[in-house]
């Protein structure tokens, strides 16, 4: 019996022996493709995120430090470590969803960002979610970086803005604290503008235009609706609305209501700026303002980048103007909402093509000058450098207005394949106005003070034309001087330094050489009819021959000279022409952002 009793235990020990290796041999098989342990993770995390979303979000939909659910089994080895990386940096903040209760600041500048949600095709791919909105202030990016062993880990970039919006906020929330408070200034004969900057697909044709044909409006809309309705209740001030939509391309400014026609930049002499034929269109409701806005939409350029196949290639700008109900006609306000062009563009300077290049490095200049001219806004006594490029001589006038307020929305995509580019978004809006991480923003409203003024004293110190070579090129060395003063890389500011002012002169040199042969053009036509009716006069009875000889050779010479100083001014164009490919040769190599 216990020689039987002993050989039941050894037996017992061996099956138990082996129930455990072939336990250890399932588990040895399953973690190649990771099902088991990816399953725990997701549990894991599922867990979490539904513990905090059993708390409401005032704005509705999901809360805004919820991940999106996603597969982890069918990512690499390294995008599933550099995704679990990312949520144990998260678990690190305390999230806050954004209250819609809180104060509208009324700053003389207000920035802010926005997070637009993973797109279809990005959940798709299983892409990872890197920016984290932890409160109504707080952004961080989570960038993935290698040590020298090769080892990763994650760099969490801190940002602090007026406000943050996380990807469950609407339209209409993200209007209601940037917007919305500026709609006031223009009754009270103020400038005002609003910006989305950010790179192509990170939302600023969305949430200023909305979607066509749907019922979300974007900020067009929505500050139409807000004037129209305020203007009803200040009856007294007898004020009519008219909107335009024009759009800035290479250097060149386009009547988009009016088949896309080419305008000019003049300043008249007030030392106002006029965009010379640009067409004010007279709206009293928002089916007329909608049927415009459809019109802009479908006439806005667009293009291939080397971030993008579908980049917007011009800065659209929509505004919504006031003017007394008299015969008069004085502009009472002004509020321009500007969707810039996408920031990634003016990585194309060194872009082989003469075109793009051109487009990229005009963008490029355009948003270095808008952040100088903001940050001049909220300085006194600052010099605004606004000749630096075509956008910001438009709105001039909205930056050296006493009562001028500004609103820049930054529009950043949460997927890691777009972190470089978030990244230089975010920088550029901190800059504008620098705001220390970790400090709260006051809790007060500050009203900007209003007071009394003559338009036609505005700006009165400035003595240089405004298409004046001497005061672009001034403009554009203040601004280099800014950018080497911020401690970038001299080398690259120098040579960009150099690309814009080629790229100045070309355009003026462009706007000079279209004149001369419009005016050559004119005047052809002219010496045709009056060699029409020479004709007419030496084939007739009583003619002169040698009066006919001598106006004939009068009218020869005139050409000649006129086709002449039109060659040679081609000539020097061209010359120009090849100075600008020479420079940009130069820039190979370097990164404007």
């Amino acid at each position: 019996q216990q020689q039987q009793q002993q050989q039941q235990q050894r037996q017992q020990q061996q099956q138990r022996k082996q129930q455990q290796q072939q336990q250890q041999r399932q588990q040895r098989q399953s973690r190649p493709s990771s099902n088991s342990a990816a399953k725990r993770v997701q549990q894991q995390r599922k867990s979490i995120s539904s513990s905090k979303q059993q708390q409401p979000s005032p704005v509705g939909k999901v809360a805004p430090f919820s991940n999106p659910s996603r597969n982890l089994a069918n990512m690499s080895k390294a995008d599933r470590k550099v995704a679990l990386m990312i949520d144990d940096c998260r678990e690190q903040f305390q999230p806050q969803p954004f209250n819609t209760n809180q104060p509208v600041y009324s700053d003389k500048i207000i920035v802010c960002v926005r997070k637009r949600p993973l797109s279809k095709g990005e959940l798709n791919k299983d892409e990872i979610d890197c920016v984290t909105v932890p409160d109504s202030e707080g952004t961080v990016v989570h960038e993935a970086k290698e040590k020298v062993d090769l080892t990763k880990y994650i760099d969490n970039h801190e940002f602090r803005f007026d406000y943050s919006f996380d990807d469950s906020c609407n339209n209409a929330v993200v209007y209601k604290y940037t917007a919305a408070p500026l709609v006031k200034t223009i009754f009270d004969r103020g400038m005002a503008t609003c910006f989305a900057y950010g790179q192509t697909g990170s939302g600023k044709t969305f949430t200023m235009g909305g979607v066509a044909g749907s019922k979300v409006e974007g900020i067009y809309s929505l500050a139409c609706k807000d004037v129209f309705q305020l203007n009803s209740q200040r009856s007294d001030l007898n004020l009519t609305v008219s909107v335009s939509f024009f759009e800035i391309y290479g250097g060149k400014v386009f009547d988009l209501l009016n088949k896309q026609k080419r305008l000019r930049v003049l300043e008249d002499g007030k030392n106002k700026v006029q965009v010379v034929g640009l067409r004010e269109n007279a709206v009293e409701n928002m089916h007329q303002v909608q049927q415009l806005l459809d019109v802009g939409f479908r006439a806005r350029a667009t293009g291939t980048t080397s971030a993008n196949s579908a980049s917007s290639r011009s800065h659209a700008v929509f505004q919504i103007i006031l003017r007394t109900n008299d015969r008069h006609e004085r502009l009472h306000g002004k509020f321009s909402l500007i969707d810039l062009a996408g920031n990634e563009r003016g990585a194309d300077t060194a872009c082989a093509d003469r075109r793009t290049r051109m487009e990229g490095a005009e963008i490029n200049k355009s948003l270095l000058a808008l952040k100088e001219c903001i940050r001049a806004l909220g300085r006194k006594g600052a010099h605004t450098p606004f000749r630096a490029s075509k956008l910001t001589q438009v709105l001039r006038d909205s930056f050296i207005n006493p009562r001028a307020r500004t609103c820049m929305i930054a529009m950043i995509s949460p997927g890691r394949r777009s972190c470089e580019h978030s990244l230089n978004t975010l920088r550029y809006a901190n800059r504008v106005k620098e705001l220390a991480p970790g400090k709260k923003r006051r809790a007060e409203v500050v009203e900007t003070p209003v007071d009394d003024y003559d338009e036609d004293d505005l700006d009165t110190q400035e003595e240089d034309p405004l298409n004046s070579s001497l005061g672009v090129k001034r403009d554009l060395q203040q601004l280099h001087m800014t950018m080497r003063s911020q401690g970038e890389n001299n080398k690259e500011i120098d040579v960009m330094f150099n690309i814009h002012e080629a790229l100045a002169e070309l355009t003026e040199a462009e706007e000079v050489i279209i004149e001369e042969h419009r005016g050559a053009l004119q005047f052809e036509h002219e010496m045709m009819v009056e060699e029409d009716k020479l004709l007419s006069e030496v084939e007739g009875v009583d003619n002169d021959v040698e009066e006919y000889a001598r106006r004939l050779d009068q009218i020869l010479a005139t050409k000649i000279e006129k086709l002449s100083a039109l060659k040679a001014k081609l000539g020097t164009f061209r010359k120009q022409l090849q100075n600008e490919a020479d420079r940009a040769k130069e820039f190979k190599g370097f990164k404007i952002f």
